[in-house]
């Protein structure tokens, strides 16, 4: 028991002057770079079994907005490149979408202590390509870009920690359109996605 709480107290003294570094941020917008590692998937309406994600990545560009005094409350719009998709089954036909998008999140943030990242929002974002296959009785079919809507929208939430100019954070994200497009035989299939991701700001 001693030991952990000396171990408490030696991570608190650590973190308390990266704190205060992080509590004189400038009052002014801050512009900055994220990369990070995607997992997605798909949910749907149509219970699709042995969905398998798929790890790809994203990158951008953010800038933070203050709305309060030390930087405590800001809005985030993001402009991020990400990869998105999954295999799965349906029916008994076994799918693989891979999937890019151009997406522009927009997040609420609040500073906890100075350090901790809370922050949630919406999303849109606009098919870049797509490719993909299900495997039926009759053979392949193939996909390609015009197979799927070229407009996606969902929420996100997540947390992290940003020490000074440095964030690492973990974001939850679900797409409420379905991505197939009307002449797909599929469900409502929508995207999902976890996203550890590091950013800078200058």
């Amino acid at each position: 028991m001693n030991t952990t709480r000396f171990l408490l107290i030696g991570i608190a003294f650590l973190l308390l002057p990266a704190a205060n570094v992080s509590a004189q941020r400038v009052d002014s917008p801050q512009f900055g770079l994220k990369l990070g590692l995607n997992g997605t998937n798909l949910y749907d309406d149509a219970m699709a079994e042995n969905r398998d994600g798929r790890i790809g990545f994203t990158g951008g560009g953010f800038v933070v907005i203050p709305l309060a005094k030390k930087g405590k409350l800001s809005v985030r719009p993001e402009l991020l490149f990400t990869l998105k998709g999954s295999e799965f089954e349906l029916n008994g036909f076994k799918s693989d979408y891979r999937l890019s998008y151009i997406e522009l999140p927009v997040s609420l943030e609040y500073r906890l202590l100075g350090f901790i990242n809370l922050h949630g929002g919406m999303w849109a974002g606009v098919l870049a390509n797509a490719n993909g296959e299900t495997n039926d009785i009759v053979g392949t079919i193939k996909y390609a870009t015009e197979d799927f809507q070229r407009l996606d929208y969902g929420y996100h939430f997540g947390g992290g920690l940003d020490i000074g100019n440095i964030g690492l954070h973990l974001r939850i994200s679900r797409g409420l359109e379905n991505i197939n497009d009307a002449k797909a035989y599929f469900g409502s299939l929508k995207n999902s996605a976890w996203t550890l991701s590091f950013s800078t700001a200058f």
